[in-house]
């Protein structure tokens, strides 16, 4: 997945000593400035002052906590193997050694700083751990986590997989460094110089400059005679043995070689397409597409010559135009459908599609091995669900002690505590009265009743977010939970795109992307999900089929060669599978297009929806909308044509008045350096739709995108502090 931005690297020595030659350079390839700033040092925000961190209650203790932050899930994420990354420098032009994995350059790229392994019980509380439940264990009572292996103390989502054998090649391959699901859905908030965090919640990281940083360091080694001499010499302090200089310079340039091609070959396919990536930025990614280039890509290159077996998989790259805030994941183990297109419906498959998209090691190119042999951890992966599920809430004996037992939402009154007397963060009741009332009419037909709130439950029992049957389905017959294998789960609510009015970029991608797939891999994604599963899913006429049944297809292969290499008993199979199908949602319809003779024919196509989730927690996940383009709760309740048109995203400042990103103030000229200044005219980055400007009181009569009244200063007032409570 991680190809870096590394061109032409001999240049940046340049900077350091002759700085009139790097103008002399820019003028050659004026047209071309890009390519410039991609060879100077990556340019940061500043570290925030953090006088204290404080990790919310969730019903997680500090272990559990710990467990998810560095337990790995087989991906080799980082291209370096896990001790270079320790020995590399920061891409810096400095005469002193300064370390790429120093906590405060790796704060700068949105990660959170975590204690290390050897001694976490007696410098957890330094990084805000605390216990926060006295049954941490609840959720999963068949296990106790333990404390993963984090020596050097890298930051939250950061974990080492251990070394191996790659399954395409047989060679062995030593310790890498991978991100986790940690990395992505690990939140946290800065105010007055308190860190508060939480898990579940999204990121702030920028995981595209994550990868420059790399390439550039790389860079920076090989080209600087002294800094391949002090790379050379904390990896034997690192080792504790000498190393072979003259083969560790081989090795480095052999990795760079294979990130700038990796690099080349992508922009060449893009350049060709006449297209370019959209700037993710902090706080978001093309999680779909990234996935899909990695899978259909990358994994089909030649592992030693890095060429493509066949022309058409050039066809299979796509550029990363559809980036979405990270969503938060509490209660997501209950949802019918995950992702923000509903387009998931099992839990194991959702997940290890995750990991193979963050490069886990798989065997997608050698028939004469095991085809989809892989290097995930599918037990640790199904065991970060169980630890995210906790028991069924339907077990409990009556309705009144229905909760969920895993990760809940962090709540408002738990960050209050931590600023009492500040006014800010106070809540006004009355406020909150009105809010409900403003919830229940607005907000309720596609969020459902609140999870967490009595005072609603009691005033609408027919509309709680427990009551399994609901009156307001029943024309659909439809419910608000269903019962699949034993388990419950949450009918969300799913909207066609062109109602609800949003950013469209990330529905397209699981909707219209098509892949081809090489013969050698015996996939046939239709018929071998209708036979494993019975999806009942329509004969696909077309040559190419659907990325996201494709996606499907090689997941579900995975799995099943996991379970065939660990001779995993039938029992934990059917654990650790679920009882859900891995099936797509039947939002399908049969349609035609032009094959590549230019004749019709009939193909399977979906219709784009986005799906709804409860607001539990909302109050912590800003920015709003799937692609983060409203800063603000406040924002989001303005009418869309009034709602900010750029502003700054990678500081974690938090306003709770308006609840989310502190924004630019009119006098600001531009984001503070290092920042993404998020601009809502780019591709995918619209921030209209999910507007309060109807003059209708019938909803049915709204036009697309509209989805209320508009609201009085009060009322928004009203609802944004109702939500806080949620």
């Amino acid at each position: 997945m991680f190809a870096i931005v590394v061109v032409a690297i001999v240049s940046v020595g340049w900077v350091y000593f002759a700085p009139e030659k790097v103008r002399d350079a820019a003028l050659k390839i004026k047209n071309d400035a890009n390519l410039v700033a991609q060879l100077l040092p990556a340019t940061l925000p500043e570290p925030s002052k953090i006088e204290s961190a404080y990790w919310l209650p969730q019903n997680w203790s500090s272990r559990q906590r710990y467990w998810f932050h560095h337990t790995s899930q087989g991906t080799a994420t980082i291209p370096v193997p896990y001790q270079w990354f320790l020995a590399l420098e920061r891409p810096e032009l400095s005469i002193s050694y300064t370390s790429l994995t120093d906590e405060d350059y790796l704060r700068r790229l949105g990660f959170i700083p975590s204690p290390g392994s050897k001694d976490f019980a007696g410098n957890a509380p330094s990084y805000g751990y605390h216990e926060d439940t006295s049954n941490g264990d609840a959720a999963s009572s068949s296990w106790t986590p333990n404390v993963p292996d984090n020596p050097n103390g890298l930051p939250v989502g950061f974990a080492i997989v251990k070394g191996g054998v790659d399954p395409t090649t047989g060679a062995s391959y030593e310790d890498q460094i991978g991100l986790t699901c940690a990395a992505c859905h690990t939140g946290h908030l800065e105010y007055k110089n308190v860190s508060l965090r939480f898990d579940g919640g999204p990121a702030m990281v920028n995981l595209g400059e994550v990868e420059r940083v790399i390439g550039l360091s790389i860079g920076y080694t090989l080209i600087l005679p002294w800094r391949f001499e002090r790379f050379a010499s904390r990896l034997e302090q690192i080792k504790g043995q000498s190393v072979d200089r003259k083969q560790l310079r081989s090795d480095l340039e052999l990795a760079l070689q294979k990130i700038k091609k990796q690099k080349a070959q992508g922009d060449s396919l893009l350049t060709g397409q006449g297209v370019a990536d959209l700037d993710e930025g902090f706080g978001r990614l093309d999680a779909l597409n990234r996935i899909g280039n990695q899978v259909f890509y990358s994994n089909l290159l030649d592992p030693v010559t890095g060429e493509l077996p066949d022309p058409l998989l050039k066809g299979n790259f796509a550029r990363h135009d559809a980036p979405v805030s990270f969503p938060p994941i509490w209660d997501t183990p209950y949802f019918l459908w995950a992702q923000y297109d509903a387009s998931v419906l099992n839990e194991l498959v959702r997940n290890s599609g995750e990991a193979l998209g963050v490069s886990a090691k798989i065997n997608m190119t050698a028939p004469g091995r095991p085809l989809f042999a892989s290097s995930i951890h599918l037990s640790d992966i199904a065991r970060f669900e169980e630890l995210l599920r906790g028991a069924d809430p339907f077990s409990a004996a009556d309705a009144s002690g229905r909760k969920f037992t895993g990760l809940v939402a962090p709540r408002w009154k738990d960050a209050q505590e931590k600023f009492r007397g500040d006014q800010a963060w106070a809540i006004d009741e009355n406020l909150v009265e009105k809010g409900r009332d403003l919830y229940r009419a607005h907000c309720f037909e596609c969020h459902r009743g609140p999870v967490n709130d009595p005072s609603f439950d009691k005033r609408w029992p027919e509309d709680s977010f427990w009551k399994p049957e609901n009156p307001d389905r029943s024309a659909k017959n439809e419910k608000n939970w269903v019962e699949i294998g034993g388990r419950h789960y949450f009918n969300v609510t799913q909207m066609p795109v062109t109602a609800i009015g949003t950013d469209r970029q990330q529905s397209d991608v699981l909707t219209t992307r098509r892949v081809h797939l090489p013969e050698s891999l015996g996939l046939n994604p239709v018929d071998d999900l209708n036979r494993a599963w019975g999806c009942g899913l329509p004969a696909n006429k077309g040559a190419d089929p659907l990325f996201v049944l494709a996606l499907m297809d090689v997941v579900g292969k995975t799995i099943d060669q996991w379970i065939i290499a660990n001779r995993t008993s039938e029992e934990a199979k059917q654990q650790m599978w679920g009882p859900r199908k891995n099936c797509q949602n039947q939002r399908v319809y049969v349609g035609a297009r032009a094959n590549r003779n230019g004749k019709d024919e009939d193909v399977l196509a979906l219709e784009p929806q986005y799906r709804a989730r409860p607001l539990d927690g909302v109050w912590a996940t800003a920015p709003y909308l799937h692609n983060g383009s409203v800063p603000t709760l406040r924002d989001m309740l303005l009418p869309q044509k009034e709602r900010p048109t750029s502003f700054c995203v990678g500081s974690r400042q938090f306003d709770p008045v308006k609840v989310g990103l502190v924004t630019k103030t009119k006098a600001d000229d531009a984001c503070a350096a290092g920042l993404t200044d998020f601009n809502v005219s780019l591709l995918g980055n619209s921030n209209r739709g999910h507007s309060f400007e109807g003059k209708e009181t019938d909803v049915t009569k709204l036009p697309p995108g509209v989805i209320g009244p508009e609201l009085t200063d009060v009322e928004r007032r009203a609802l944004v502090e109702y939500l806080k409570t949620l």
